[in-house]
């Protein structure tokens, strides 16, 4: 492993303890994979930038005291901890590897690596016997639940790498498919950050035109460098594409029962 990915991984561990202190949790490292350590790096970049934006966190489903990650699509969220995000456009759940049925078709279904939800979106376990044989549930939710799939990829951008996002931003948003074409989901005053891909390698002129084309034609973001600690999404360089719930609300599912609608703040 080179200095620079000595540097980062050290930077993603300061931040994930420095959560766990602030939150009187205890951080639970384990061997994993470089993509995981990139993944967590990316989940707290973003969950500064809610922060940076105004929105109240909460810790939510500490196991035995610890945060624990999800960064496998193969395990039961409700046996991990997620955040909940509570701001004046509503109440929001930030999670990690949620599987997602797609709006496009029911057979297609695929985990982001991190997803923001409407509070209270029901996961759904069902047993399937093309999936593990019928013995494990497949979880899922709703593409009609999400406000916006990250994705996280710690390599060097190349042309195939940047394109591949599209599929997958049209395939996890419902509300995309249903916006009227003249009806933009976004908002320089928007909050919630629009579907981002994080990638981890600096990316050359040509790569950085066919981003900024993409996020032209899209209302997706793709950040790269992040190898490089540009992990301040809240005041970058340059604008970053944001969501207006205004666009989105409609499409929401009906709140908890018994839950106020209204926002404390």
């Amino acid at each position: 492993m080179s200095s620079k990915h000595d540097e980062w991984v050290k930077s993603v561990e300061k931040r994930a303890k420095e959560f766990a202190k602030k939150h009187s949790a205890t951080y639970n490292k384990k061997k994993r994979e470089l993509s995981a350590s990139f993944e967590i790096g990316c989940f707290h970049a973003l969950l500064n930038y809610y922060k940076g934006v105004g929105y109240n966190v909460s810790v939510e489903n500490l196991v035995d005291g610890e945060y624990r990650y999800l960064t496998t699509p193969n395990g039961n969220p409700d046996n991990f901890s997620y955040i909940l995000l509570s701001g004046k456009d509503g109440y929001f759940e930030l999670r990690q590897q949620v599987r997602i049925f797609s709006h496009l078709d029911g057979d297609i279904a695929f985990a982001p690596d991190i997803v923001v939800l409407f509070k209270g979106s029901e996961i759904s376990a069902i047993k399937d016997d093309d999936y593990a044989s019928g013995k494990r549930p497949f979880y899922t939710v709703s593409s009609k639940s999400v406000v916006a799939v990250h994705e996280c990829k710690s390599m060097v951008p190349f042309p195939e790498l940047l394109v591949s996002f599209i599929g997958m931003f049209v395939t996890a948003h419902g509300w995309y498919r249903d916006a009227d074409d003249d009806d933009s989901p976004l908002s320089e005053s928007g909050l919630h950050l629009a579907p981002t891909m994080f990638v981890g390698g600096t990316a050359r002129a040509m790569h950085l035109k066919m981003i900024r084309a993409i996020e032209r034609t899209y209302p997706v973001n793709i950040v790269v460098g992040l190898h490089q600690g540009t992990w301040n999404l809240y005041s970058g360089n340059r604008k970053l594409n944001k969501l207006t719930m205004e666009a989105l609300s409609p499409l929401k599912p009906d709140p908890v029962a018994g839950e106020d609608d209204d926002i404390p703040f």
